[in-house]
């Protein structure tokens, strides 16, 4: 695992996450660091653990959670930096299919949220440095189009398009 590339990435999503949260509108539920109570249950049971509080993580469980949750199972490392960064980013806010689903639009080819051969092959030959500018043009549309499908989610729309505003400049600062 790239555990610089993966620092950089939790750099920009950890100051945006912040602690805990539970905010009725939100489809996640009670949240800390941007991890959702069901994240850490899940967890949890994949290390024999007993379910615990989510208000009562740790950093090394967070970082771990990242890791072996998001940032392995959406493939980050086969991808250049900016698009790491981005499609961690989005794996914690959509989850690892559905970042991948995402790539795959950017990619131009069918979205079956799988990486496989075809989405392999097309990132080795589009994956330029500027794929990540088209990933974060098709995440805004993914956000568009969840408030266009569930208008209870509006209050969070601004909030989610300015996330990209500040994941696009601290791409430009890499």
């Amino acid at each position: 695992m790239n555990v610089i590339a993966l620092s950089k990435a939790l750099t920009f999503t950890l100051k945006l996450e912040g602690g805990y949260v539970n905010n009725p509108a939100d489809h996640g539920g009670p949240t800390d660091h941007g991890i959702t109570q069901a994240t850490y249950d899940k967890w949890h049971a994949g290390q024999d653990l007993p379910p615990k509080d989510i208000r009562d993580i740790t950093d090394s469980e967070v970082q771990a959670i990242y890791a072996e949750m998001y940032w392995l199972p959406a493939h980050c490392d086969d991808m250049s930096l900016a698009l790491a960064i981005c499609m961690f980013d989005w794996a914690v806010n959509h989850g690892p299919e559905g970042a991948m689903r995402t790539l795959q639009q950017a990619l131009m080819i069918p979205d079956d949220g799988i990486y496989g051969a075809k989405t392999r092959a097309a990132l080795a030959s589009l994956g330029g440095d500027d794929l990540w500018r088209e990933f974060n043009k098709c995440r805004r549309d993914v956000y568009v189009a969840i408030v266009n499908r569930d208008p209870t989610q509006q209050q969070f729309l601004k909030g989610w398009l300015g996330r990209v505003d500040r994941l696009d400049a601290y791409i430009e600062t890499l």
